[in-house]
């Protein structure tokens, strides 16, 4: 049996939105969250850890010409700008001929912060998240 413990590199990653590679991706975070909570009866120790609702957040980051691409593309949709979209973000790791791909379902952005300071040669724009699914491995 053969063991390779090579891990994924930044070249081995691949972020699409809306069928297109976002050329100016800079950064990708995506998690599930589960609520829980130890529940306790009688005696010191918890009795019980109860489990609540899913959660899907997370973070992409893009250059500022990135982000006024998709705006130009939401105004020409009929949006104000990126805020009133909603789409999948498709995350493929290649390596070796062999690709695992996730989904974030139905994501859409919750602000769109921008700031420079001196020194800056680009902008970079961190754009979180919040999603219905993360589909692992499709």
């Amino acid at each position: 049996m053969a063991f390779n413990s090579k891990e994924y590199s930044w070249v081995n990653v691949s972020v699409v939105l809306f069928g297109q590679p976002v050329i100016g991706c800079r950064g990708i975070e995506y998690k599930p969250k589960m609520a829980k909570e130890a529940m306790y009866a009688m005696g010191k120790r918890a009795y019980s850890i109860q489990r609540g609702k899913r959660e899907y957040e997370g973070t992409l980051t893009i250059t500022q010409s990135e982000l006024a691409a998709l705006n130009r593309s939401a105004v020409a949709k009929g949006y104000d700008d990126v805020l009133d979209l909603e789409m999948d973000i498709v995350i493929a790791y290649v390596d070796n001929g062999i690709v695992t791909t996730d989904r974030v379902v139905n994501a859409t952005f919750t602000e769109a912060p921008m700031s420079m300071k001196e020194g800056d040669m680009y902008m970079e724009v961190a754009l979180p998240f919040i999603a219905l699914d993360v589909k692992h491995d499709i």
